[in-house]
């Protein structure tokens, strides 16, 4: 009886629907449709604007179109999956509330794929829900509204085992946050005009691969967590507020950061109270500070290319930290052996960034021959400097740092005007 009430309700709901009654004038909703379906039955729906809210408490594949809208303006989430083995696909989403998430995930083994949602609030929430996966998400919040205002873009709750894949969001609190979850996995991701990219509490186990964090406050907030590995991953011009970071650590431990790029931002890499952690080929360039240490120790950071940072590095009250065979862009070595490796260590002393921090306006004499003279009078307590005691002469990253060559471009530009500005002062006497 249930299975003929279906195929009725599917020949009569029709495409074209405005709210909830179909053109064909029975009456009749999305969910009354969804209520009769079998488990493990198809609703593909096509284009139309559906002005409902949906809850799917049974395995089922809810499949849309280029121009299938689902709109809600009430209080409770869009769509709320409460059944495990549900596929959602092809779907855009309107959601004006600031009360309840776009999509609330309770069960497990969903899948949710090529969605765009529009939201005020989050875009997507999981609640204890494990081995989802989501793929080809475009999530946008309200532009207008402050960080304070907004929510997270996908919000993740005690569940584990799940994969986000291809997601793109913006105008959010935080893109992907993350708390008391384990072993999930974010592959190919992009954040950007939000607070933070990516956002990690508590956690255990989490892969960041290949994922992007642009025009955020900061790009990856990794805190308290154990076993992170961030590789392959892009955090480039996350400076929105004075204290952005591209990489933070805090209580971070046995965490594998290797083969990001991690570009102009104000603090490249931040470690601050986290322990046991190794920091391998990522480029580090354009920041204003390279890299920190905060109360950090037994971290191992090793062939990394830290270039064209205005300081390059700084620790405080951190100690038993390795930091060994790395390249440094302004470091002048000697190789009395050929193995590469410099004889002379390079010590990082952060004389500028602590200046500065007391007096802003030195920052206009930054390279300055007063400046160098004082830096070279006045040394910063040896516990405050990173020291490389085998710095590596060349970069071994230059093949993946695109733009590294960004300072000898600089040099020739300026030889090629000194040049041509003598030649210009020299005509000028000679017509004279």
């Amino acid at each position: 009886m249930i299975a003929c009430v279906s195929v009725l309700l599917a020949l009569l709901y029709s495409v074209d629907v405005t709210g909830q009654t179909p053109s064909g004038g029975e009456t009749g909703t999305l969910q009354q449709l969804i209520d009769a379906a079998q488990p493990g039955e198809t609703i593909q729906l096509k284009a139309g604007e559906y002005r409902e809210n949906l809850v799917i408490d049974k395995p089922l594949h809810l499949m849309g179109t280029d121009n299938v809208t689902l709109v809600n303006k009430g209080d409770r989430p869009t769509l709320t999956l409460e059944a495990n083995q549900v596929k959602i696909e092809n779907l855009t989403i309107i959601h004006e509330s600031r009360d309840s998430p776009a999509i609330l995930v309770l069960g497990d083994h969903n899948t949710l794929h090529n969605l765009k949602i529009y939201t005020n609030s989050f875009g997507l929430r999981l609640d204890e829900a494990q081995h989802n996966t989501m793929t080809h998400l475009a999530i946008e919040g309200d532009k207008r509204a402050s960080f304070t205002e907004r929510k997270h873009g996908i919000d993740l709750w005690r569940s584990h085992h799940n994969e986000i894949d291809a997601t793109q969001i913006k105008y959010v609190t935080d893109g992907i946050y993350m708390e008391k979850s384990k072993n999930n996995r974010l592959r190919g991701n992009t954040v950007a005009y939000s607070r933070y990219g990516y956002h990690l509490m508590f956690t255990e186990n989490t892969l960041l691969e290949a994922n992007e964090a642009h025009h955020n406050v900061s790009g990856m907030m990794i805190m308290g967590t154990v076993g992170t590995v961030a590789k392959h991953n892009k955090l480039y011009n996350n400076h929105l507020n004075v204290r952005s970071l591209g990489l933070y650590l805090f209580d971070v431990k046995q965490a594998h950061i290797s083969h990001n790029h991690i570009l102009n931002n104000r603090v490249g890499i931040l470690i601050e109270d986290s322990q046991q952690n190794e920091l391998t080929q990522n480029v580090v360039r354009s920041n204003y500070l390279g890299l920190q240490f905060i109360k950090a120790r037994d971290n191992h950071i090793y062939q990394n290319a830290f270039v064209a940072n205005v300081v390059q590095g700084q620790a405080e009250e951190s100690h038993h930290n390795i930091v060994e065979h790395n390249y440094w862009g302004d470091h002048v070595g000697l190789d009395l052996n050929g193995d590469g490796t410099s004889n002379l260590p390079y010590s990082v002393d952060p004389f500028f960034l602590k200046i500065t921090d007391q007096y802003p306006p030195f920052q206009l004499f930054f390279h300055s021959p007063g400046l160098i003279f004082l830096e070279n009078l006045i040394h910063i307590p040896f516990d405050q400097q990173l020291i490389d005691q085998a710095p590596l002469l060349e970069n071994p990253l230059i093949e993946s740092d695109k733009t590294a060559d960004t300072p000898l471009i600089t040099l020739l530009v300026c030889s090629a005007l000194l040049l041509i500005s003598t030649l210009l002062i020299y005509q000028g006497v000679r017509i004279k």
